[in-house]
């Protein structure tokens, strides 16, 4: 991405402040100067922009603008970078008395904006031409309250080679937020020491598959870089927290968030990702870092890496339930748990490597209720097959009955009064096999 086309939410300021400092003036009929003002605007940045209407009001002074909208340019499909039914933009006096446009606050009412990059790091908000040579040189000003309500976000991109369009990335539905002090030259001439905060607020967003409500973030705006700091959200029947950033400075967008979860219903979150019934289940918290780049391709997320750590509490391991092995183990369950399924846990905790679409856990520990298996081992990445092998340990002291016990699994012993033998898990994740090894 060229200098001083960073971000889309200073592009669509830019263009609404350029047109008030033409219009400002226009009270009385101000709707006979659009045409001049959106030739003007045109003329500056190389985008087709339309207002159906506006008004002035003088005490305090104030100009409305109905059916705002921005069109795509090319390369990208027909269509509308921005769509804003009303924009207000409160103005000081003193300003005009030098000659000069001056914003107090700028509200812009249920926006829908689609972000749309090409596979050259070109985006929609942008002028091709100027982008790719050198950025229209004229002073938009310093905004001092930027504020949008109830508004909609869409994130793609035009697929490589062909640049036919993509799937949407990310949806953000009902989010409203503001910032203070948005200096847009700086923005728009690519100024890092630029750093502009404010807030948000989202009822939904959908980034892949993985859906989040009730949003709060303090957000933190750069020339080449967004970030969603100490967000907080509700995912799955659980909460989320972290930081998320996007980065622009590239042809392709990078992405990198610290994740925290807490209380997730991991049936509920493997349910995006898989069909029929759940594998497993329980209650999920975890802490993660996923990074990745947006790809230009049918698949944009495949380039998704992760590491951390998981652990998941009272679930079930549903295809070990008719495990005949697994079956010879329920005389040592704790008291009071022999309705609960074979398969069922107290606890599950690993680590997570998530890589090619594939999550990866190279070291498990699983609390049957008595029975501790740990173990470390690998995924096959092509075919899901597992190898995992460690040791299952019987928590209760068996005393006298251990050397009885022992017979039944081969390379059993006893320590320190507790029966422990060697374990091996194969076959694939959907379908895990637990065995005593030879």
């Amino acid at each position: 991405m060229t200098k001083g086309t960073k971000i889309g939410l200073a592009i669509v300021a830019c263009t609404i402040v350029g047109l008030l400092a033409v219009g400002w003036y226009a009270v009385r009929t101000p709707d006979r100067y659009l045409p001049e003002t959106i030739a003007y605007l045109h003329k500056k940045t190389g985008l087709q922009i339309e207002i159906q209407h506006a008004t002035v009001r003088l005490l305090p002074l104030t100009v409305r603008l109905y059916g705002v909208a921005v069109k795509n340019p090319k390369p990208f499909p027909p269509g509308y970078f921005l769509q804003a039914p009303e924009v207000d933009a409160a103005i000081p006096w003193m300003p005009l008395l030098h000659g000069k446009v001056g914003i107090r606050s700028l509200v812009v009412e249920e926006p829908v904006i689609h972000l749309i990059s090409d596979p050259d790091g070109l985006w929609n908000f942008q002028n091709p031409s100027s982008a790719k040579t050198q950025p229209a040189r004229f002073s938009m000003g310093t905004i001092s309250s930027l504020q949008i309500e109830n508004g909609t976000l869409y994130g793609s991109g035009l697929i490589d080679p062909s640049d036919a369009p993509g799937p949407v990335v990310f949806t953000v539905r009902n989010f409203s937020g503001g910032v203070r002090q948005l200096n847009l030259d700086a923005l728009k001439n690519g100024s890092h020491k630029t750093g502009v905060e404010g807030s948000l607020t989202v009822k939904t967003a959908i980034f892949g598959r993985i859906h989040l409500r009730e949003i709060h973030s303090q957000l933190q705006i750069e020339p080449a870089r967004l970030t969603f700091k100490n967000f907080t959200a509700k995912t799955y029947r659980g909460n989320a927290a972290g930081d998320f950033t996007f980065d622009f400075a590239g042809k392709q967008t990078r992405f990198d968030t610290d994740l925290r979860v807490s209380g997730v219903s991991i049936n509920y979150l493997l349910g995006e990702f898989e069909t029929g019934p759940p594998k497993i289940t329980g209650m999920m918290q975890a802490e993660m870092n996923l990074h990745g780049v947006i790809q230009h391709s049918a698949n944009p997320l495949s380039g998704i890496h992760g590491t951390g750590r998981v652990t998941i509490r009272k679930g079930e391991l549903t295809s070990l339930n008719g495990n005949k092995e697994m079956a010879k183990l329920a005389r040592f369950r704790d008291p009071g748990t022999n309705s609960l399924p074979m398969s069922a846990f107290s606890s599950l905790s690993g680590d997570l490597d998530l890589s090619r679409q594939r999550i990866l856990s190279r070291q498990i520990s699983v609390n049957f209720y008595g029975i501790d298996v740990a173990g470390s081992g690998r995924v096959d990445e092509l075919n899901s097959r597992l190898d995992y092998t460690g040791t299952a340990t019987i928590e209760t002291k068996q005393g006298f009955f251990v050397s009885t016990f022992a017979r039944m699994f081969k390379g059993a012993e006893s320590k320190r009064g507790r029966l422990v033998f060697p374990i091996r898990i194969t076959g694939t994740l959907s379908h895990p096999k637990c065995s005593v090894v030879d």
